[in-house]
């Protein structure tokens, strides 16, 4: 009975251990599978072209203390200054001087694809405001300085692709509006501030 016994007790610890074994090379299998398609859904969420109006008039906020008020026109990533217009005349202000650009509520605001509205404090409640953040300067572009009609790429990492999913559902039917601009020339990038406005 005894050798019986011993026999019985090494077979359990054998099939105990090939169990473990196995559920260890198929949890792994898991782990490696869903890192996979996560690394494949990333690599797959293309960037998105996303077109941004600039009410049309903005107050930059300097770092002295000081601030100026304008038309942003024209934002240069090689050159890092940001220029406004007012009064038929453009002053050309270095990023680094910038603490924030803060663009009014009460200005007129052009659209893509609408007529211009009067931005004011009523509309902010009808959407959730965005932030941008760690977008790089060549990503921003202003298409039309006149109008304030911009487009923003955005994309990996500065948006997930879920996230990018929900913006390009805001846009179909909605245009960002910039509340708020601040720069970062150590990395080269900015961050933004917008709300969607109403629905055309």
């Amino acid at each position: 009975m005894k050798p019986n016994f011993k026999v019985s007790v090494v077979a359990v610890i054998v099939t105990v251990t090939g169990l473990v074994v196995n559920s260890q090379a198929v949890t792994g299998k898991n782990v490696e599978k869903k890192s996979f398609l996560l690394t494949q859904a990333q690599l797959q969420a293309e960037p998105l072209t996303v077109s941004v109006a600039l009410p049309e008039l903005a107050d930059v906020l300097l770092k002295g203390g000081e601030s100026r008020s304008g038309r942003v026109t024209a934002i240069e990533p090689s050159g890092q200054t940001l220029s406004i217009q007012r009064s038929g005349k453009t002053l050309s202000i270095p990023l680094k001087d910038v603490e924030k650009v803060v663009f009014r509520n009460g200005a007129t605001v052009y659209r893509s694809n609408g007529p211009p509205t009067i931005r004011g404090e009523r509309d902010r409640p009808q959407a959730q405001q965005v932030i941008w953040s760690g977008l790089p300067l060549s990503n921003f572009t202003i298409k039309n300085a006149n109008q304030g009609l911009a487009v923003v790429n955005l994309g990996l990492p500065v948006v997930t692709p879920e996230r990018l999913r929900g913006v390009q559902a805001v846009a179909k039917d909605r245009q960002y509006v910039v509340d708020e601009m601040q720069f970062n020339l150590q990395q080269k990038t900015m961050s933004i501030r917008a709300t969607p406005s109403t629905p055309y």
